[in-house]
């Protein structure tokens, strides 16, 4: 029986006996020891590089994700990608650049993340100079609001810029797996590049389909000859951009111009979701924040300050709790308190007993407890 089977048996024989196993393994649970055997399986969900291309300064990962990810997306979605760095766990999110797999096709499910290393960027960094064939990572389940509607409008304006191209390469790519040449929606492309072309891995597909699909048309403009894209570049180039969907990823001040000029324009930002619950206000006041955390019925309280997270005061004194992004985006970690008040740091919201919080963003004002560990 080889290692992978191996570990799904394990993991059914003990699933009966969790309850007990659970008191004999903390702070790992049943299924951290199944992991020994089969490294897909554990609490967090986990992939393996299937393949690594490197490419122009980009560096695409084929990613295999283990029984707990689907791989069911939107086209223009992205994951959360963990990487072990020096110990310690660190987390980004990219886009997703491959087609979203029907159910019923027969096509692989594996996903693919394109990825430019950027200046002090501690996880792609990593990937561009470290990422191999066989390392097992760990993900988040696909998610945002930048992804394509069901049905395909009939007109579409793309606008990227450098690396913004990926969540759109993915709804391109969507676009040609469900129509023909002759049936593709109205699509303009305007790409943004430091060069005549647009990145190196999507270069020439890019060109062919331009060649080959008259109803998509490529537009690249090369800022380094003629300046940063503007809004004035794009509605010049695009006439008829008031009757077509838009949608545009890439930097901040393209997409703040962008926002002004089309209101109902759909863009890319990797900021963190808010919750849907909770009494949103300004900044907290630090002296409002830190506290005393109860953990479950485990009968451990450990003491946060304001700028400990709740997460972090679990794990400080050995507490593991579940968790994903560690970025306030997956929802992995949430829970619920039982006792007390939470404060999110991303927005002052302010939560108390029966309501869910994100333990990776969250910290307590006074005394806190929550439901699991």
């Amino acid at each position: 029986m080889n290692k992978v089977r191996l570990g799904k048996v394990v993991a059914r024989a003990t699933k009966p006996l969790t309850p007990a196993l659970r008191k004999l393994t903390t702070p790992l649970t049943p299924t951290d020891y199944a992991g020994l055997f089969d490294p897909l399986r554990g609490r967090e969900v986990r992939g393996r590089i299937m393949a690594v291309s490197r490419d122009g300064g980009y560096t695409t990962l084929t990613i295999s994700p283990g029984p707990g990810m689907t791989g069911a997306f939107h086209a223009g979605q992205f994951i959360g990608l963990g990487l072990d760095i020096d110990g310690r766990w660190r987390w980004r999110c990219y886009s997703l650049t491959n087609a979203p797999v029907r159910a019923g096709h027969g096509r692989s499910r594996t996903l693919t993340v394109t990825v430019k290393p950027v200046p002090g960027g501690e996880v792609s960094g990593h990937l561009a100079e470290y990422a191999t064939v066989g390392q097992i990572i760990r993900l988040t389940a696909p998610g945002g609001d930048f992804h394509l509607p069901s049905p395909v409008p009939d007109r579409l304006l793309f606008i990227t810029a450098g690396a913004g191209i990926t969540p759109v390469m993915s709804m391109v790519r969507w676009i040609r797996e469900e129509h023909t040449p002759d049936t593709w929606p109205d699509v303009v492309h305007i790409h943004s590049e430091r060069g005549p072309r647009p990145p190196e891995p999507f270069a020439d597909e890019l060109d062919d389909l331009h060649a080959q699909t008259p109803s998509y048309r490529l537009i690249t403009w090369n800022s380094s000859r003629d300046g940063r894209l503007g809004v004035e570049n794009v509605t010049a180039a695009v006439p008829d951009w008031e009757s077509r969907e838009a949608f545009a990823c890439g930097p901040g001040p393209l997409l703040e111009a962008l926002t002004e000029a089309i209101p109902d324009i759909h863009t890319e930002t990797f900021h963190a979701q808010g919750a849907a619950s909770g009494n949103a206000g300004a900044s907290p006041d630090p002296a409002d924040l830190g506290g005393d955390i109860e953990f479950g019925d485990t009968g451990v309280v450990t003491t946060s300050t304001g700028s400990t997270t709740i997460l972090d005061a679990a794990e400080n004194c050995g507490i593991s709790l579940v968790h994903g992004c560690r970025m306030g985006i997956c929802r992995t970690c949430v829970t619920p308190i039982t006792d007390g008040t939470a404060v999110d740091l991303r927005d002052g919201a302010t939560y108390g007993p029966g309501e869910q919080i994100r333990t990776c963003c969250s910290v307590p004002s006074g005394y806190l407890h929550i439901a699991g560990s």
